[in-house]
């Protein structure tokens, strides 16, 4: 048979301190009741067991996430609103450059000038094309497709263009027009002039010239006045004034 089992002296001596131990607290609790006149609230210490961490934290998880959302959503809406409110200024997207005005005078070695128009100009050499220049000044001038008002200048040359007036040593004109040139030397092709006044003129082509004064003319050269024509032109426009003033007087 199996012996019984004997008790063990000390864990009896501890239990019974503890229980000493425990009844002296209860003591001291007791006598500070009683001295203060009230129950005494005992707060419980926090347990730190795994089971109450999660029983805690987890049900207070979800009220902060939908806090978090809550502010963000407040501080986005809050950002939206300022930038309503904000002053906007104007966009430099929807302003178009103006374009920019052309020169009056211009001056320099070489002008060359497309599809523009300038004033005056002041230059050695000067060459237009699809333009216009209303005064210019230079030892050559070249005209294509373009427009001149006065040109002065050693040579002057216009191609299927025109040109109001030219005083120059030389003109070309081709397949234009002309209002009045002076010039020492003169050769003009299919073209239109209307005052014509020359040392020498040569013509190609059709040109015809309403009014002409040349010392020598080489080529076909169609003209309603030459200056014999021109002189008696002269004397029957002076005879016909005469004869108006004479009437009037009477």
């Amino acid at each position: 048979m199996a012996e019984p089992e004997s008790p063990d002296p000390s864990h009896d001596a501890s239990l019974a301190g503890a229980e000493e131990a425990a009844a002296r607290e209860a003591a001291r609790e007791a006598a500070a009741e009683s001295a203060v006149g009230g129950p005494k609230v005992v707060k419980p210490r926090a347990r730190t067991s795994g089971s109450s961490a999660a029983t805690k934290v987890g049900p207070t998880a979800k009220p902060s996430s939908k806090a978090a959302t809550a502010r963000a959503a407040t501080d986005r809406g809050g950002a939206a609103q300022q930038r309503d409110e904000a002053p906007t200024g104007p966009s430099m997207t929807g302003v178009s450059a103006l374009p920019a005005e052309p020169p009056r005078s211009v001056s320099g070695e070489t002008i060359t000038m497309t599809q523009g128009g300038i004033q005056s100009v002041v230059a050695t050499n000067v060459d237009v094309h699809q333009g216009g220049i209303g005064r210019v000044r230079a030892t050559d001038v070249a005209v294509t497709q373009g427009g001149v008002g006065l040109a002065r200048g050693d040579r002057v040359s216009v191609e299927l263009g025109g040109i109001g007036a030219a005083v120059a040593g030389e003109v070309h004109l081709t397949q234009g027009g002309a209002g009045s040139i002076l010039a020492r030397d003169v050769h003009i092709e299919q073209s239109v002039v209307r005052t014509l006044v020359a040392n020498q003129v040569h013509a190609e082509g059709r040109t015809g010239v309403f009014f002409l004064i040349a010392r020598r003319v080489e080529g076909d050269v169609r003209t309603l006045l030459d200056w014999r024509g021109a002189l008696a032109f002269g004397a029957a426009f002076g005879a016909v004034v005469s004869l108006l003033r004479r009437g009037r007087r009477r």
